[in-house]
């Protein structure tokens, strides 16, 4: 009992002797610390230089590109309707919705039979009308030689007239008989009076039949004409739409069986803004032909077709802007069709001694920042005369400088900047500079070591800390087990 009560003693004072050095260690570990936090100079914390992207402000001319969205609209539409009613007799086999045709291709025909009877009727009264010219021309030739013959027995009237009035006056003849010969002579020319008016009369008759010729051509070209109305052909190529033919349908007069649309003639509707609408102008105010790019996305494919600006919309909407027509520049095979959504570009009138930036290189308000003397910041307020997609072009601009091409939050006036290449040089001074460090410290290390035999130990365990475990071997392998000795006596007494 009594060797377990030393044995737990013994325990208790090892235990507190451990404990008193435990904290004179931390305590003198803290007070290291403070002593070093106090003595250690405090350096300035080094300027920090941010990596950007820049770039040097030239002048140029630059054709800026306006970018828009319209509807493509057809610009040259036919509906097919029926001039004659009737049934379809023929129909072409491509009639459908979305096929194409050529000029001069047959669509469909109505049958002709009741049109051939009224041409047939009127090549009749044509024929009709030219016998009765031939007969009125008889006529006339007969009236003439009628009015001739009159005319020639009134002269020998008038003659036997004068002969009788000359030998009543010399008294060979009785005055009974000069006055039979003056009625006579009056019926003669009553005669020609009468032949004078049947030969107009026959001429009347011929400009008639004339007439009546005429108007039977005319008949007869309607009716030939209606005869070739029957058959509906394609008087340019396209492609239909909207078709409701079908063979052996009775269609009436004037009925719509479809739509051809001409799809060499397709145009671009777009609305721009006025401050937009106002750059497409020219001089005197009229629209000018600028050229334009239609894009047609259709999903990974993209289908690009030339196109030239044609005219203004007559009226504008309350919303503001203006509607502005672009032909297309393209043949019939082209995919666009009436109704697609596309993207216009047109090319603005160039525009000379500017500058064209990145999007992101200026704000909203135009401010730039230049890079100036000792890479430092400079902000700089710019005219940004366009907005494009990623670009814009600036004007009243410091041509020759280096501006950020790209701003973040972190720059501001004054900021200290550097580019690519001098950062890559940086770091490369900053690595000669560390190796310099390094080599420097390798050679004081020698110099120390050599003056061990001469400086001491001590001296030479305080300055490298490394040498210091083995200079301290000989004290501390007889501290060791001088620790240990006073903590073996307990060991076997706990473990018996």
């Amino acid at each position: 009992m009594r060797f377990l009560l030393r044995s737990l003693v013994g325990t208790l004072i090892v235990l507190a002797l451990m404990a008193g050095a435990l904290s004179f260690g931390v305590s003198r570990l803290g007070a290291a610390r403070e002593a070093a936090s106090v003595e250690r100079p405090k350096r300035a914390a080094p300027e920090r230089v941010y990596t950007v992207q820049d770039r040097v402000l030239e002048p140029a001319t630059v054709t800026p590109v306006l970018t828009a969205y319209g509807t493509v609209e057809a610009g040259r539409v036919l509906e097919l309707r029926t001039a004659q009613p009737g049934r379809v007799i023929d129909i072409a086999g491509d009639f459908r919705e979305g096929s194409r045709v050529a000029e001069g291709d047959l669509l469909l025909r109505i049958d002709p039979a009741t049109t051939r009877s009224r041409e047939a009727d009127a090549v009749a009264g044509l024929a009709d009308a030219r016998s009765r010219e031939a007969q009125a021309v008889q006529a006339v030739a007969l009236a003439e030689a009628e009015l001739a013959a009159a005319r020639t027995q009134s002269n020998l009237r008038r003659d036997a007239l004068r002969r009788r009035v000359d030998l009543a006056n010399r008294g060979l003849v009785a005055k009974t008989a000069v006055e039979a010969d003056q009625l006579a002579f009056a019926s003669a020319e009553q005669s020609v009076i009468t032949r004078r008016q049947a030969l107009e009369n026959a001429r009347k008759q011929v400009e008639q039949a004339r007439l009546a010729i005429q108007r039977a051509d005319l008949a007869v070209s309607d009716t030939r004409r209606d005869v070739a109305d029957t058959a509906i052909r394609a008087p340019f190529a396209g492609v239909l739409t909207e078709t409701t033919a079908v063979l052996g349908r009775l269609v009436g007069t004037n009925e719509a069986l479809g739509r051809l649309i001409d799809l060499a003639a397709l145009e671009v509707a777009f609305r721009v803004s006025d401050a937009q609408f106002a750059r497409l102008l020219g001089e005197n105010g009229a629209l000018l032909p600028l050229k334009a790019r239609v894009f047609l996305d259709l999903g990974e494919r993209r289908i690009d077709t030339g196109a030239v600006l044609a005219r203004i919309a007559a009226i504008t909407g309350a919303e503001g802007g203006r509607t502005v027509y672009a032909t297309v520049l393209a043949d019939g095979s082209t995919p666009l069709r009436p109704g697609d959504f596309v993207t216009v570009e047109v090319d603005e009138p160039p525009l000379t001694q500017v500058a064209e930036i990145p999007a992101r290189a200026a704000t909203e308000a135009g401010v730039i920042y230049v890079i100036g003397e000792e890479n430092r910041l400079e902000e700089t307020r710019v005219r940004i005369l366009r907005r494009m997609a990623d670009t814009l072009v600036i004007d009243e601009a410091p041509f020759g400088a280096r501006i950020v091409a790209e701003l973040r939050p972190q720059l501001g006036p004054g900021i200290k900047v550097q580019n690519a290449e001098e950062a890559a040089l940086a770091q490369e001074e900053a690595k000669r500079e560390a190796a310099a460090r390094r080599a420097a410290r390798g050679g004081g290390g020698e110099g120390e070591g050599g003056g061990r035999p001469g400086g001491g130990r001590p001296g030479g365990e305080r300055a490298t800390g490394a040498p210091s475990g083995n200079a301290g071997k000989p004290g501390g392998d007889e501290a060791a087990p001088a620790a240990e000795g006073g903590a073996r006596p307990a060991r076997p007494a706990g473990g018996s």
